[in-house]
């Protein structure tokens, strides 16, 4: 059974509206910048322009019927009964959604996507780690630029371009701070230039098929204080306990507790400022994730992230980031990376 049959069978209505670029490119595995999918009981219609028309004819001509029209034309794809869309489209997309389908019953089916989503198959999986093994190769061909004087901007641009010329696209924009930046958690990229003693913080993650990763390492550079090494292996130990203590069956909460009770152990729960980590796949966040209050279940096969982080405001921070697959006991660690303090 394809994917688009699987989801018609557990959406409960009779017909799908589709329009969620991140929802489109998983069900047809097919990225434009104009595309709607329509699916009945018996048909699957991707809907695009005449820029993408002979392409998607090509690719998805087994899958789909490829048809050259507006959405908001396409009430003869549609059967009789209700229709099932995606509750986070813009209040405009919905008010167009209205008039396409009159007096039809009208159903959120956002929750069904995501069931689906958040299961991972064997060709997503290899996907993510195609994506991942070239942040790694982009992350070891930074360390090798690394230099005094060095920006944030150079860094970050050099490993996107690395990211790029293998093939891949950025999965986000990269965060590369130094210094004092490396205490706000999402610091923005700037002119700042590497200096002596500086911790250097590369959140950076690169995007295969579609499929996002995504990876946090600090590293030192020249003379770095007893304090600042104490803080990355007190980090380091957080990640190391959340790993061993993972697997399908738990609450996402209870993952980031085994985090966060470490750091209030030490006396340093005030520092942790984020969750411990977030779901990945097509969309850099989504599904389920390692935060305090989230009550889903981690499930086989999803792929979240665990990164543990401490930020001292004023003076730096330390944040490592390894993403990993769901087991029934364990987690498949994704991440290669060596993350033994490296001191440049």
């Amino acid at each position: 059974m394809n994917i688009c049959s699987k989801l018609y069978d557990i959406a409960g209505v009779d017909n799908l509206i589709i329009t969620l670029p991140s929802n489109t490119l998983y069900l047809s595995g097919y990225s434009s910048t104009n595309c709607q999918i329509i699916i009945t009981k018996n048909k699957s219609y991707f809907l695009t322009d005449m820029r993408y028309f002979l392409e998607a004819t090509q690719k998805l001509g087994d899958k789909f019927e490829v048809v050259c029209q507006n959405l908001n034309s396409s009430q003869n794809l549609l059967d009789e009964g209700s229709v099932g869309f995606e509750s986070e489209i813009s209040y405009s997309q919905f008010v167009d959604l209205q008039k396409l389908v009159g007096d039809r019953k009208i159903m959120d089916i956002s929750d069904k996507i995501s069931s689906l989503r958040d299961i991972k198959s064997e060709e997503e999986i290899e996907s993510i780690k195609k994506a991942q093994s070239i942040t790694e190769l982009a992350y070891s061909e930074a360390l090798k630029i690394i230099k005094l004087g060095i920006s944030e901007i150079e860094l970050s641009a050099y490993i996107e371009y690395i990211m790029q010329k293998n093939g891949c696209e950025i999965a986000f924009d990269s965060i590369v701070a130094f210094g004092e930046h490396t205490a706000s958690p999402h610091a923005h990229r700037s002119e700042r230039t590497l200096k002596d003693g500086d911790f250097i913080t590369m959140d950076i993650g690169a995007k295969y098929n579609g499929y996002c990763s995504d990876m946090t390492r600090t590293v030192g550079y020249g003379q770095i204080s007893t304090y600042q090494a104490d803080i990355y292996d007190k980090v380091l130990s957080a990640q190391t306990l959340a790993l061993s203590g993972l697997k399908a069956g738990m609450q996402g909460k209870d993952g980031d507790k085994i985090a966060r009770d470490y750091f209030a152990k030490c006396g340093l729960d005030q520092y942790f400022s984020h969750s411990l980590g977030h779901g990945v796949g097509i969309d850099i966040h989504e599904g389920v994730g390692l935060t305090p209050k989230e009550e889903r279940i981690l499930q086989e096969n999803m792929i979240v992230t665990v990164e543990p982080g401490l930020y001292i405001d004023g003076k730096f921070g330390v944040r490592i980031e390894d993403m990993v697959q769901i087991k029934e006991s364990s987690v498949n660690n994704l991440t290669n990376a060596d993350k033994k303090l490296i001191i440049l």
